[in-house]
């Protein structure tokens, strides 16, 4: 890979584990989320911040605790880049849907800014800062 542009091994790897994020999500495997991560990952959420394997156990937690508020995660528009030759930065937009009344609704939506690493021929997600969609004041 040069720096110029992404394999495209390495693309679909990275696609496949922002998918991956959002099916562990939605099976509330935290285990399984935990892998997609390294070890000293930043996640930001608003004004949260979890930080290394510990911080986003306790962050994942209740999805795990209240399986009502998994939902259905979906991320589109991904665009990844590289960032050097065993990094990669990715944008993708996502939308949280859940049952509400009855019918299926979308709770949630914004952007995922992702930097993720290759580390023995695995990419992972390094860093990932939510931003939420939020209503004209």
């Amino acid at each position: 890979m040069t720096v110029a542009e992404l394999e495209i091994a390495d693309e679909f790897a990275i696609r496949t584990v922002l998918a991956r994020y959002c099916h562990r999500c939605d099976d509330g495997d935290i285990p399984g989320l935990l892998e997609l991560f390294t070890a000293d990952a930043v996640y930001t959420y608003g004004q949260a911040v979890a930080e290394g394997t510990a911080g986003l156990t306790e962050f994942f937690a209740p999805m795990r605790d209240a399986p009502h508020r998994r939902g259905k995660h979906l991320t589109v528009n991904i665009v990844a880049e590289p960032a050097g030759p065993d990094a990669a930065t990715a944008l993708s937009d996502f939308v949280v849907l859940r049952i509400v009344d009855g019918q299926l609704m979308p709770v949630m939506a914004g952007r995922y800014a992702d930097t993720l690493v290759r580390s023995g021929g695995a990419w992972r997600i390094s860093r990932r800062d939510t931003l939420l969609m939020r209503a004209p004041a």
